[in-house]
Protein backbone atom coordinates (compact mmCIF):
# COMPACT_ATOMS: atom_id res chain seq x y z
CA UNK A 1 0.00 0.00 0.00
CA UNK A 2 2.85 2.39 0.86
CA UNK A 3 4.51 1.61 -2.47
CA UNK A 4 1.27 2.49 -4.34
CA UNK A 5 1.03 5.83 -2.53
CA UNK A 6 4.69 6.63 -3.21
CA UNK A 7 4.36 5.79 -6.93
CA UNK A 8 1.17 7.90 -7.13
CA UNK A 9 2.90 10.88 -5.53
CA UNK A 10 5.92 10.61 -7.84
CA UNK A 11 3.73 10.31 -10.96
CA UNK A 12 1.60 13.26 -9.85
CA UNK A 13 4.73 15.34 -9.30
CA UNK A 14 6.05 14.48 -12.79
CA UNK A 15 2.70 15.37 -14.39
CA UNK A 16 2.60 18.69 -12.50
CA UNK A 17 6.13 19.53 -13.65
CA UNK A 18 5.17 18.78 -17.26
CA UNK A 19 2.08 21.02 -17.13
CA UNK A 20 3.97 23.79 -15.34
CA UNK A 21 6.63 23.74 -18.07
CA UNK A 22 3.95 23.85 -20.80
CA UNK A 23 2.15 26.72 -19.03
CA UNK A 24 5.37 28.69 -18.66
CA UNK A 25 6.26 28.16 -22.34
CA UNK A 26 2.78 29.22 -23.49
CA UNK A 27 2.79 32.32 -21.29
CA UNK A 28 6.09 33.53 -22.72
CA UNK A 29 4.83 32.91 -26.26
CA UNK A 30 1.60 34.82 -25.63
CA UNK A 31 3.43 37.79 -24.20
CA UNK A 32 5.78 38.12 -27.16
CA UNK A 33 3.62 36.97 -30.07
CA UNK A 34 2.15 40.21 -31.34
CA UNK A 35 1.43 41.87 -34.66
CA UNK A 36 0.58 45.48 -35.45
CA UNK A 37 -1.52 46.60 -38.35
CA UNK A 38 -4.88 47.86 -39.48
CA UNK A 39 -8.17 46.00 -38.97
CA UNK A 40 -10.38 45.43 -41.99
CA UNK A 41 -13.89 44.10 -41.31
CA UNK A 42 -15.57 43.28 -44.59
CA UNK A 43 -17.81 40.64 -46.10
CA UNK A 44 -18.30 38.97 -42.70
CA UNK A 45 -14.58 38.43 -42.15
CA UNK A 46 -11.80 40.21 -40.28
CA UNK A 47 -8.34 40.87 -41.71
CA UNK A 48 -5.16 42.51 -40.46
CA UNK A 49 -3.25 44.67 -42.95
CA UNK A 50 0.40 44.65 -41.88
CA UNK A 51 1.55 46.90 -44.71
CA UNK A 52 2.80 50.31 -43.41
CA UNK A 53 1.78 51.95 -46.71
CA UNK A 54 -1.92 51.21 -45.96
CA UNK A 55 -4.28 54.10 -46.70
CA UNK A 56 -7.30 54.13 -44.38
CA UNK A 57 -9.85 55.21 -47.01
CA UNK A 58 -9.05 51.98 -48.92
CA UNK A 59 -10.72 50.01 -46.08
CA UNK A 60 -14.12 51.35 -47.15
CA UNK A 61 -13.50 51.80 -50.86
CA UNK A 62 -11.85 48.54 -52.00
CA UNK A 63 -13.09 44.93 -51.93
CA UNK A 64 -11.22 42.23 -49.99
CA UNK A 65 -9.81 40.87 -53.25
CA UNK A 66 -8.52 44.32 -54.25
CA UNK A 67 -7.08 44.90 -50.76
CA UNK A 68 -5.25 41.53 -50.90
CA UNK A 69 -3.75 42.50 -54.25
CA UNK A 70 -2.60 45.87 -52.97
CA UNK A 71 -1.49 45.11 -49.37
CA UNK A 72 0.12 42.35 -47.31
CA UNK A 73 -2.65 41.07 -45.02
CA UNK A 74 -3.71 38.11 -42.87
CA UNK A 75 -7.13 36.71 -42.04
CA UNK A 76 -7.91 36.74 -38.30
CA UNK A 77 -9.64 33.82 -36.56
CA UNK A 78 -11.39 35.33 -33.57
CA UNK A 79 -13.13 33.35 -30.85
CA UNK A 80 -15.92 35.46 -29.41
CA UNK A 81 -17.02 38.75 -30.88
CA UNK A 82 -16.25 40.60 -27.62
CA UNK A 83 -12.63 40.65 -28.81
CA UNK A 84 -13.57 43.30 -31.40
CA UNK A 85 -15.46 45.53 -28.94
CA UNK A 86 -14.42 49.14 -29.50
CA UNK A 87 -12.42 48.35 -32.66
CA UNK A 88 -13.38 50.22 -35.84
CA UNK A 89 -12.78 49.38 -39.49
CA UNK A 90 -9.41 50.73 -40.64
CA UNK A 91 -8.17 51.33 -37.07
CA UNK A 92 -4.53 50.57 -36.16
CA UNK A 93 -4.37 47.72 -33.62
CA UNK A 94 -2.03 45.40 -31.79
CA UNK A 95 -2.93 41.69 -32.02
CA UNK A 96 -1.77 38.95 -29.66
CA UNK A 97 -1.94 35.51 -31.24
CA UNK A 98 -1.21 31.88 -30.49
CA UNK A 99 -0.51 30.62 -34.00
CA UNK A 100 -0.22 31.65 -37.64
CA UNK A 101 -1.45 28.99 -40.05
CA UNK A 102 0.27 28.77 -43.41
CA UNK A 103 -2.24 29.57 -46.11
CA UNK A 104 -3.13 32.40 -48.46
CA UNK A 105 -3.86 34.71 -46.89
CA UNK A 106 -2.18 33.61 -43.67
CA UNK A 107 -4.64 32.82 -40.88
CA UNK A 108 -3.88 34.20 -37.40
CA UNK A 109 -5.50 32.62 -34.34
CA UNK A 110 -6.23 35.66 -32.15
CA UNK A 111 -5.98 35.80 -28.38
CA UNK A 112 -6.49 39.53 -27.88
CA UNK A 113 -6.86 42.75 -29.89
CA UNK A 114 -6.54 46.30 -28.66
CA UNK A 115 -6.21 49.70 -30.31
CA UNK A 116 -2.61 50.71 -30.93
CA UNK A 117 -1.47 54.00 -29.45
CA UNK A 118 0.90 54.44 -32.40
CA UNK A 119 0.40 57.08 -35.09
CA UNK A 120 -1.75 55.69 -37.90
CA UNK A 121 -1.11 56.15 -41.59
CA UNK A 122 -3.65 57.54 -44.01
Amino acid sequence: MERYILVSIILSFIVLLFFFNEYQTNQSLYQEATLEGFIIMKEGEVYLVEDPSFVQKDADKLTIHELRGKYRMSKLWIKGFGTLKGIENGQKVKVWYSEILESYPGKVIVLKIEPCSCDSTG
